[in-house]
């Protein structure tokens, strides 16, 4: 069901092929406008993140948040499951409704729970009623006067799923829920700019002015919502997307200077030296000898 097609900021996608699914290049999984899940209704499958191994089994929920870079170890031939990828924009303010910065976070750095018996027939009740409903709307007439009606049904239906799956993580992993103030909606706002816009804006200003706000005032905010300044945001995400791409792809240094908006393959060198210690060219040279 795919959302170009659709107008929806969702894709839904039966799971037969792991591969094909996820759209893998060289077992690299990444997106940086989107995110979603993986429910494993049958089978298994391997993936790594941050130097982490998930072994991600039938009931387990796998979650991926943009811009992270997931390796694709291995899977069984008879994996199944449902899968689902969504625009930032749609799942992040479904997730602060129920918990702030810190359960974003989590998400990241913990990616992967067990269902319950209850909690899976319920979460498979929701994607088989969004499935209809999306099949529905495909075939529907443009003209039809309840096509407007029904797509509306699917976005409130696609709601209710992320909102079940974001209660079960939250059950799994013990994060509550909290209060939210206009500190809360910054934080959410800036994260959801940060991954859409990480390869072309470095500086704390730019982030701070789309919410017309002081750049000292932004970072005091960001700091007390995640306990990370937003330059360490900003750093982390370009660092880590260009640790990935350095490991991952053939792509030249100047190339991927250009992909992150550096003026000049020297500047880019030079701002990834100084946060993680050696040049983009002695880092990939190390991470292929570690894998010999």
């Amino acid at each position: 069901m795919p959302m170009k097609n659709l107008h929806l900021p969702f894709e839904y996608i039966s799971v037969q092929d792991t591969e094909n699914a996820f759209n893998d290049h060289h077992h690299m999984l990444s997106y940086t406008d989107f995110c979603g899940f993986f429910l494993c209704q049958h089978g298994w499958v391997d993936v790594s993140l941050n130097e982490q191994t998930f072994h991600i089994q039938e009931g387990d929920v796998y979650f991926y948040m943009p811009s992270t870079f997931v390796c694709l170890l291995n899977y069984a031939a008879d994996v199944e499951g449902i899968a689902v990828k969504c625009k930032v924009d749609f799942l992040l303010p479904l997730m602060e409704q129920m918990f702030s910065g810190g359960g974003v976070l989590a998400m990241r750095d913990n990616p992967c729970i067990s269902l319950s018996d209850a909690q899976r027939r319920s979460l498979e009740s929701l994607t088989t009623m969004v499935r209809e409903r999306l099949q529905q709307l495909e075939t529907a007439s443009n003209d039809d006067s309840s096509t407007y009606i029904l797509q509306r049904l699917v976005m409130s239906l696609a709601e209710s799923l992320f909102h079940e799956l974001i209660f079960d993580y939250a059950s799994n992993q013990s994060i509550r829920p909290q209060i939210h103030d206009n500190k809360d909606r910054i934080f959410q706002a800036f994260l959801v700019s940060l991954f859409h816009n990480y390869k072309k804006e470095r500086e704390v200003a730019f982030y701070a002015a789309e919410q017309c706000l002081s750049p000292r005032y932004f970072s005091s905010v960001i700091k007390e919502k995640s306990g990370h300044s937003a330059l360490q945001w900003i750093v982390q995400m370009v660092i880590s997307s260009a640790r990935q791409i350095l490991t991952t792809t053939n792509l030249s240094i100047k190339e991927i200077a250009m992909d992150f908006n550096f003026p000049s393959q020297s500047f880019f060198g030079k701002y990834f030296k100084q946060y993680v210690g050696v040049s983009p060219k002695e880092y990939r040279l190390q991470e292929k000898l570690a894998k010999l």
